[in-house]
């Protein structure tokens, strides 16, 4: 029997999500992988099964993130190279781990102003970058006497949060006590309780999503997508995502500004999501998550722009040198891409698992994501209600047109698809 054991060692806090690809990168780069997280984060419905224990030589589950120093001291045998962060419950905890273990690591300083959403916007404020207006309160009078001051539609959520949790739109003074009631007293994505509202004024314009990597302060874009909506009547009702090409003016004015923002908010190392607004006075945040993007396939990104998240991220935390030779002599892509996100205007009992088939028959489409099969209950999507996405899918093609003819054929298997798991002699109109 031969025992080894490596001290180099990459610490990953909350492995779930994209963040399950970070062990297997660096295991396979030689480096000993070591998983920890609170009881909290392992139990969390919506992660938990995503997580693969089998990726780390240790797993450590903590109480709470106070047990941190114990967790420090049963590691002194290791060499730590990098802490990081594998989905967004678990960024905080990360940044505190890297000060301690002094890794590569972003502006602790500022920690709370990359969770806290009201102090995003005024750490972009106080350095002269466009944000958002906005109130944080539990007052409904100052809410709508905000709402009045905006004229407008207003965006009504949770300080701190993740993937559209507790989003609202409101559109009128009367919609405003029902909307602060939905969220006032709820516990979020993240496992806190929300004892304020987050209210913004809402940003019209297109919305992209950019993801980079940073290292030392260098800063790169990875992928950028533009998102079309099926209405803006409410959040994250995103039909589907183009890809950015690099040659485009709208990619260097995104770039120009992602990188403001990642320097304002003390963002030096590791990945990063943003979601933006493309105002008439330009690009403008609406928040940004120090962690690689979820629900990804990166051999889709890997694609279309080699220089992924994943790909970049040992060079970023370990290798600065290095990282900036390979941003160097990024090449452009041709290809075009669409990721579709997947949407059921029925709902009731799977009885059959889904014919994904129905899909990947389709000439550009590449890979497709499901989360929905036989015996479990198929919701009409509606994601301001919880009632997730069954799925989603990438389409890669050389040209646009490829990608426009495809997609009315995916849209029409769709419905095909979501009949045949139903067992729907017809498809309710809606």
């Amino acid at each position: 029997m031969i025992n080894l054991f490596q001290k180099d060692t990459i610490v990953v806090v909350g492995g779930f999500s994209s963040g399950n690809h970070i062990a297997p990168l660096f295991s396979g780069l030689g480096f000993n992988c070591v998983h920890v997280c609170t009881e909290e984060n392992k139990e969390h419905p919506l992660l938990k099964p995503t997580f693969n224990p089998s990726n780390y030589s240790e797993n450590y589950v903590l109480t709470s993130e106070a047990e941190a120093d114990d967790f420090v001291r049963k590691m002194s045998q290791h060499r730590v190279r990098a802490v990081i962060a594998g989905c967004e419950p678990c960024v905080e905890f990360a940044d505190k781990l890297s000060e301690k273990f002094d890794t590569p690591r972003n502006d602790f300083s500022l920690s709370q102003a990359r969770r806290s959403k009201f102090r995003m916007h005024e750490t972009l404020h106080k350095n002269g970058l466009k944000s958002a207006r906005q109130i944080l309160t539990s007052d409904i009078d100052e809410i709508t006497n905000f709402y009045k001051m905006i004229g407008g539609q207003i965006v009504l959520k949770p300080e701190a949060s993740s993937n559209t949790d507790g989003v609202f739109y409101c559109n009128s003074v009367q919609q405003i006590p029902e909307t602060v009631d939905k969220i006032l007293g709820v516990k979020n994505y993240l496992g806190i309780v929300n004892s304020k509202v987050l209210v913004q004024e809402y940003l019209l314009g297109k919305q992209y999503l950019v993801n980079t990597v940073s290292s030392n302060g260098y800063h790169y874009v990875c992928d950028a997508w533009v998102e079309t909506r099926y209405n803006d009547e409410a959040p994250s009702n995103d039909s589907h995502a183009d890809f950015v090409t690099v040659n485009s003016d709208i990619y260097h004015e995104l770039a120009d500004y992602t990188e403001k923002v990642l320097n304002a908010l003390g963002i030096r190392y590791g990945a990063a999501h943003l979601e933006l607004r493309m105002t008439d006075e330009g690009p403008c945040l609406v928040e940004v998550a120090a962690r690689m993007s979820g629900n990804v396939d990166f051999s889709v990104l890997y694609d279309v722009n080699s220089l992924t998240q994943l790909s970049l991220l040992p060079d970023a935390l370990l290798d600065t040198e290095s990282f900036i030779k390979r941003i160097n002599c990024a090449n452009s892509s041709e290809k075009f891409a669409r990721k579709v996100y997947l949407s059921s205007s029925v709902e009731g009992h799977v009885w059959n698992d889904p014919n994904l088939e129905l899909f990947l028959d389709i000439d550009s489409v590449r890979s497709v994501s499901f989360r929905i099969g036989n015996s479990d209950y198929l919701y009409k999507t509606d994601r301001s209600q919880g009632k997730g996405r069954p799925g989603y899918l990438y389409m890669v093609a050389s040209s646009q047109e490829k990608i426009k003819c495809d997609y009315d054929l995916v849209r029409n298997n769709e419905v095909i698809l979501y009949k045949m798991m139903l067992r729907l002699s017809e498809i309710a109109q809606e």
